[in-house]
């Protein structure tokens, strides 16, 4: 079968979807079938374009934005309809809105099915960003959602969340959504795991990789720490974003700001190394403008790295993590409760290594990327001639 994989973001990138889209690749691939992709970002456009795009708009940043993100989308129209005609695909498998907006609008689409898997709702993180501040950009967004969720044949959503605002929100078919959590290459991430660690880390250790942006989270995290008992326990906090300063005051004002470790971005071949050291990981999340995290990645592969996954009780999580069981679920915001269960697993080992037993077991049967990646051509078949 041949596949074409497409989406606006930049791959590979610091986040879950590059991830699951790599998988997705190379599962793909290892089973025989031809794959291409096709990526958006804005670093194939000239510095000169934007500057016209710049003065086209009279300096305006709602039309500049906008007029932006239009020559993204059209320049992804623009690749696709090279593909269609080059290498004729069976399906296409988009990874966003925007991306199915732009393989809806190619003009030598004809029949081909476009599958879409839907990893966060587009406009409510958008508006998470400021977009109602920039309306032209919001109604782009907007228009995309529409024509994705009008056309494309079939949705995957990582979890019933995603699934639920589908059909609530945009009025979808419950029949024409499966809902597949995301999943993990498990050998990939035990031939990572052993590699040394290069970085100001000391044992023992709470690792957060988010990005640090609001509905994230790390601040319970931060606060979490100061109030434990073991008071050489470090954080490790790997991951950028706005809030990095913000994060960073809040450590020195908790006196704890030596055992703050703000890592910056850190390649995933440096990282899972950091998620089998540490004692936990730590996936904070909280609702922010209207965004529930849906199933996390970093979630999965701390269960295969042979770690307990410590996350809030929203979303895509609780469906991951079955509580004390195959990891620790707490309340959203609560510094608190996030304290009492990394108490927990530094002061009980036994309890600890049950956890890790546990989530062995449930990513090797239910997460695998292999068995994932055959769900995922089952639906191709589907609807592929």
């Amino acid at each position: 079968m041949k596949v074409l994989i497409v989406t606006q973001q930049r791959i590979p990138h610091s986040g879950g979807l590059s991830t699951h889209v790599e998988i997705l690749l190379a599962e793909l691939k290892s089973g025989g079938h031809e794959v291409r992709l096709i990526q958006g970002g804005m670093a194939h456009s000239p510095k000169w374009k934007k500057a016209i795009r710049l003065l086209l708009a009279f300096g305006s940043k709602n039309k500049f934005v906008s007029s932006n993100f239009k020559h993204t989308l059209n320049r992804i129209s623009h690749l696709v309809a090279r593909e269609i005609e080059q290498f004729k695909p069976d399906v296409i498998h988009t990874h966003d809105v925007y991306a199915s907006y732009s393989v809806l609008k190619s003009r030598n689409l004809r029949s081909i099915p476009v599958i879409q898997t839907v990893h966060g709702p587009a406009l409510y993180e958008a508006q998470m960003g400021g977009a109602d501040k920039l309306p032209a950009y919001k109604e782009l967004i907007m228009n995309c959602e529409a024509v994705a969720f009008a056309k494309a044949k079939h949705f995957i959503a990582v979890d019933s969340g995603q699934a639920a605002i589908l059909t609530n929100d945009y009025g979808l078919d419950s029949r024409k959504i499966d809902v597949m959590f995301n999943c993990v290459n498990v050998s990939e991430v035990r031939d990572f795991i052993n590699e040394p660690i290069d970085l100001p880390v000391k044992q023992p250790f709470f690792l957060v990789p988010r990005r640090l942006v609001e509905k994230t989270g790390v601040r319970y995290a931060i606060e979490a720490l100061a109030q434990l008992k073991d008071s050489h326990c470090q954080l490790v906090i790997a991951g950028q974003g706005p809030l990095r300063k913000d994060l960073e005051e809040l450590a020195a004002r908790l006196n704890i700001a030596s055992r703050v470790i703000f890592l910056g971005p850190v390649p995933r071949n440096s990282l899972l190394p950091l998620f089998a050291k540490a004692k936990a990981v730590i996936v904070p999340s909280v609702p922010a403008s209207g965004v529930v995290e849906a199933t996390s990645l970093a979630v999965t592969e701390a269960m295969a790295a042979g770690t307990v996954p410590v996350a809030s009780d929203i979303g895509g999580l609780a469906e991951l993590i079955e509580h004390k069981h195959t990891g620790l679920l707490v309340k959203p915001a609560n510094a608190t409760e996030l304290a009492f269960a990394m108490d927990i697993l530094l002061q009980d080992d036994k309890f600890r290594d049950q956890l890790i037993k546990n989530a062995t077991q449930k990513v090797e049967e239910d997460y695998s990327s292999e068995s994932w990646s055959k769900k995922v051509v089952g639906i191709y078949q589907t609807y592929a001639k």
